[in-house]
This record gives C-alpha cells, sequence and structure tokens, in this order.
C-alpha cells in the first residue's frame, strides 16, 4: 500500500495545525514557509479560538501540545457586548459553552499558538522558501519550484499561504479575493492602570463594538494573559512574554474610506490619528482619550477583502484551505477558527487514504465538497455582519431596550445577525 507525501506551502496556523495532524497520523509531511525564522515577522494579535477551533486543535495537535495550548490563553470571558458612542449597553450576551472541556472558547496570542505548533514539527518546517510555481509530474505527482532555485516533489500539494496566496493564482485564478469597501483604521495601547481606568467595563466580559448612528462602528478588546499561563511556556523556554506579546487593549474604527476621508491607498500614521479623533469627537470622553493616547506611528489600515464562493472545480492533487481559499472579513471573528476546522477535515480525510480506505482523490474531494458549504456559509455570513456594522444604524430599531429588553430575547433575527459565532 502506498504511503502519500504530502507539501504545505504556508505556515500559518492552519498549515501548522494540518501538518501537526498528519504528524500525528504518521503521515510524511513537509511545510514549506516564505519566512526566514519563526521571528521574522509579527503574527498580528490575539486570537479568539471557539468551540470549533478547540476542537480541530485538540484533533490534531500531540497530547503534550495539547496541554500546552489549553493552559497558555489569556484571560477569557464568555461574553460580546454592543454599546452606543456614549457607552450606553445596546445589548450584552454571555456565549454559554457546553460543559465539554474541549470544545471552548479560549483566547490566545497569535504568537504564542505559533510557537506550539511549531515545536511539534522539529525537522517538518524548512524556512526562507517562497514558493514560485507548481508543475505535475508524469505520476501524477506534484512538483513544487521556489525562488531559491530548488524544488520538492510531494502526492499532494496543500496551499495554506493565506490571503495573496501564489498557489491560488496559478491553480484557481479565478478565485481571487475582491475588495469589500471598507477598511480597518486602528492601534493597540499598553494596559497600563491608566488605560484599564479608561476602558469601558464591558469589556471585562469580553469584546465590545460601539455602533454609533453613523456609516462605522469601532471593535474594542483586550488581551491579557492569566497569571498561570506564563509558567507552562518555560516548557518552549520562553521567558516572559515574546516579542509583541504584551497585554494590550486594541481599538479599530471599520468603514468605508469615503467615510473616513480616506482618498488615496496609503496614508501617515499622524494622518490615521486624525481620522480616528474627528471620527470619534462628541463619543463618550473616554473613549476620545483612549484614541488619544495611540501612538501615531503603530497605527494600521487595513483594506477588508472577501472571497466569493467559486464554481466548485474538479480535485486534483492540489488543495487550498484557510485564506488561501475562503478569506473573510474580521466582522464574525471566525476566519482563523475555519482555517483550523479544515486543517482538522483534510487531516482526517487524508489519513483514510493512507490507510487505504479510499483514494487520495477521493480524500481530497470529499474534503473540498465539506469546505466549500460550511467555509463560504461563514463567509457570506460576515459579509453580512460588516455591512450591518459599518452601514447606517437605525436606532428606532434598539428603542427596545429603553424598557430594559435584551436583543438576544426580542430579537432573535438581529442577534444571529449581529453576534460573533
Amino acid at each position: 500500500m502506498k504511503k502519500h507525501t504530502v507539501a504545505i506551502i504556508g505556515g500559518g496556523l492552519g498549515g501548522l495545525c494540518l501538518a501537526n495532524g498528519l504528524k500525528k497520523a504518521g503521515i510524511s509531511v513537509t511545510v514549506y514557509e516564505r519566512d526566514q525564522s519563526p521571528e521574522s515577522r509579527p503574527q498580528g494579535y490575539r486570537i479568539h479560538i471557539d468551540p470549533q477551533g478547540s476542537t480541530a486543535l485538540h484533533q490534531c495537535l500531540p497530547s503534550h501540545l495539547w496541554d500546552l495550548f489549553a493552559s497558555t490563553g489569556g484571560d477569557f470571558s464568555q461574553g460580546f457586548s454592543i454599546v452606543t458612542q456614549q457607552l450606553h449597553e445596546l445589548l450584552n450576551l454571555a456565549r454559554i459553552s457546553a460543559p465539554d472541556k474541549i470544545a471552548l472558547h479560549r483566547s490566545i496570542s497569535r504568537i504564542t499558538l505559533r510557537r506550539i505548533l511549531l515545536a511539534g514539527l522539529e525537522g517538518q518546517v524548512q524556512f526562507d522558501k517562497r514558493f514560485l510555481r507548481y508543475e505535475e509530474a508524469s505520476d501524477g505527482a506534484i512538483i513544487a519550484h521556489f525562488e531559491d532555485g530548488s524544488a520538492a516533489q510531494a502526492d499532494l500539494l496543500v496551499a495554506a499561504d493565506g490571503l495573496n496566496s501564489p498557489v491560488r493564482k496559478q491553480y484557481l485564478p479565478h478565485a481571487e479575493p475582491i475588495d469589500t469597501g471598507v477598511v480597518a483604521i486602528g492601534g493597540t495601547l499598553p494596559l497600563t492602570d491608566g488605560v484599564m481606568a479608561l476602558a469601558p467595563h464591558f469589556l471585562l466580559d469580553g469584546p465590545v463594538m460601539v455602533v454609533p448612528p453613523s456609516a462605522c462602528s469601532m471593535f474594542m478588546a483586550m488581551w491579557k494573559r492569566s497569571g498561570e499561563a506564563a509558567q507552562p511556556l518555560r516548557s518552549l523556554g520562553i521567558e516572559g512574554p515574546l516579542p509583541g506579546d504584551e497585554d494590550y487593549l486594541i481599538l479599530a474604527l471599520g468603514g468605508r474610506p469615503d467615510f473616513f476621508g480616506l482618498h488615496e491607498p496609503a496614508a501617515s500614521g499622524s494622518q490615521l490619528k486624525t481620522i480616528m479623533r474627528r471620527t470619534t469627537a462628541g463619543w463618550h470622553p473616554n473613549l476620545r482619550k483612549l484614541v488619544a493616547m495611540l501612538n501615531e506611528e503603530q497605527l494600521f489600515l487595513n483594506r477588508i477583502r472577501t472571497s466569493q464562493a467559486p464554481v466548485p472545480w474538479k480535485s486534483t492533487h492540489v488543495t487550498l484551505l484557510g485564506d488561501a481559499i475562503h478569506s473573510m472579513t474580521p466582522y464574525r471573528g471566525v476566519g482563523g477558527n475555519i482555517a483550523l476546522k479544515d486543517a482538522a477535515l483534510l487531516t482526517a480525510q487524508l489519513t483514510q487514504a493512507d490507510q487505504g480506505q479510499k483514494s487520495l482523490l477521493e480524500a481530497v474531494s470529499e474534503y473540498e465538497a465539506s469546505m466549500r458549504e460550511y467555509a463560504f456559509t461563514a463567509v457570506e455570513d460576515s459579509l453580512k455582519a460588516m455591512k450591518q456594522f459599518t452601514g447606517p444604524k437605525r436606532y428606532p430599531a434598539f428603542s427596545i431596550f429603553k424598557t430594559g429588553m435584551r436583543v438576544a430575547n426580542a430579537m432573535p433575527k438581529l442577534r444571529n445577525k449581529l453576534i460573533p459565532a
């Protein structure tokens, strides 16, 4: 019985989760990552791991790394709030988690999670490998070529190389993400006593969305590592927070460029700071003070793109996962979790193929059929949520709160559209 080999292009969370799952199943796998080292580039902010993401990691990680992941997260409350720009509560929703010890909501630093995933792959990750193109060998295998002149052959090539995937550009050129017409502008503040004093108390229950009547919104969330979480990290040789992994508060405005007065594709930190201060003028004094405290040199501007469901394609010895095929807006906070779900599903399918229960192409086809269904449902839900939060708000619809009633009870349709899963 032929044993399969898998080459993964991209060492992000989805690709590394898949690699861990395949290694755990005894399948030969190599990850080719463009970064020169794990420390070459910041890995973004905290990530909310939901029950489906937690389940996927549990399925793919060896037990000792799962235990490490489960014990090194941040303080995470189970809530989500929507408030006006004057910090009047419109909604306060507590996520109800099942008593399952695995399928939980968790919060973890992307930097820490990547280090945990890499710890299970000594010898399986090659850094400084920039993918150039692939070709099909005479026996059906795929040969990947890299910018340094090297090449690698595998029975299956998996694109886990993100939003701008070079593999997707060659394999499914019609499936390029589109611009949503919405941008995000924001930054972070160290979680000092002063910042904590100004931060809305709702943040102690979980992330907060500020929704003024105008066509924008502000996302706020705190990342704070629990006191007990730092100790287990020493097993990875980590003493204290990794650079970029300190406790912080994030503030990010979302809206259309014309609403913010953005007429150029780029803007300086000073311009972004001016936009944030102008947009929040008239908001609650604490919110204005927090915006004023942002370091303009560290502000970011992201143009939000989203995938569109492509016409189903014929399965081959090339497949895709995560943002490489189904990038989505951040407005439901599930993109990373869907990538982890992809990894667990593809691991299960390839394990069956490696055990001779089905052919490799059957495994890939069944994975892709399932992935297209759940992933593009999430893409569409995320796009709808973005339009809800960045369009003009119908505040009369919220007048029900004046009587003290909750959206969760009185407006289930609105709850389903606005609240991250």
